[in-house]
C-alpha cells in the first residue's frame, strides 16, 4: 500500500510540474530591446509587406517631456514618367495600457483611439497605425497605389533614468 501512495505521489508531482512548465510565457516574441532616450527616435522608412506601394512608409516615433510622439515624414514616389512628388505617410499612436510583454499586444485599438502621441508609461504597450497618404489611387492605373495600412507595436520594458529600455515590431501582423 505503501509503494502505491509512493507512486502516485511520484505522478502526481510529475504531471503538476509538466502542466505548469508547459503554460504560456509572458513574452515568447524574440525580439533585440532598444533604449531610447528623452529626444531619441525610431525611424520607419519601409514598404513593410505592400512591397508594391509607389512610396515607403516614412515616420519617427520619438520620446518627449514622458510621451511618445509621433512625427510624419515624406518620401518621393518610384514611378517613373511622373514628376516628383513628396509623399507623406500618416501616422498615429494608441496606448493599449498595461501588458506583459510585446506578444501580448495582440489587437489593433479602435480607430478613435489614435492620437499624435501617446503618455509614456513603464510595461505599456502601444500601437502604431500608418498609412500612406498621397492619394495616387485618383491616377486609376494598378500600377501604382498608397502603402496600405500597416501596424507597429512597441512595449516599454522598463524606465531607465533618460527615457525606456523597449521592444518593437514593424510590421506587425496581428494574428486573426
Amino acid at each position: 500500500m505503501k509503494k502505491f501512495r509512493f507512486l502516485a505521489l511520484a505522478m502526481a508531482t510529475v504531471l503538476t510540474f509538466g502542466m505548469v512548465s508547459c503554460g504560456p510565457k509572458d513574452d515568447d516574441v524574440p525580439y533585440e530591446g532598444i533604449t531610447l532616450n528623452n529626444g531619441e527616435f525610431i525611424e520607419i522608412n519601409s514598404y513593410g509587406t505592400d512591397t508594391t506601394a509607389a512610396y515607403k512608409l516614412h515616420f519617427k516615433v520619438y520620446l518627449s517631456d514622458g510621451s511618445l510622439v509621433i512625427e510624419n515624414l515624406t518620401n518621393n514616389h518610384n514611378i517613373s514618367g511622373m514628376p516628383d512628388m513628396a509623399c507623406t505617410t500618416g501616422a498615429k499612436i494608441a496606448d493599449v495600457g498595461k501588458v506583459k510583454g510585446i506578444a501580448k499586444i495582440d489587437e489593433i485599438p479602435a480607430a478613435g483611439d489614435f492620437g499624435d502621441s501617446a503618455p509614456a508609461t513603464e510595461k505599456h504597450g502601444y500601437v502604431v497605425e500608418a498609412k500612406g497618404t498621397h492619394n495616387l489611387d485618383a491616377y486609376n492605373s494598378p500600377n501604382f497605389h498608397d502603402p496600405t495600412t500597416q501596424y507597429m507595436r512597441i512595449w516599454l520594458e522598463e524606465a531607465t533614468d533618460n527615457g525606456f529600455k523597449l521592444r518593437y515590431e514593424f510590421p506587425f501582423i496581428p494574428e486573426e
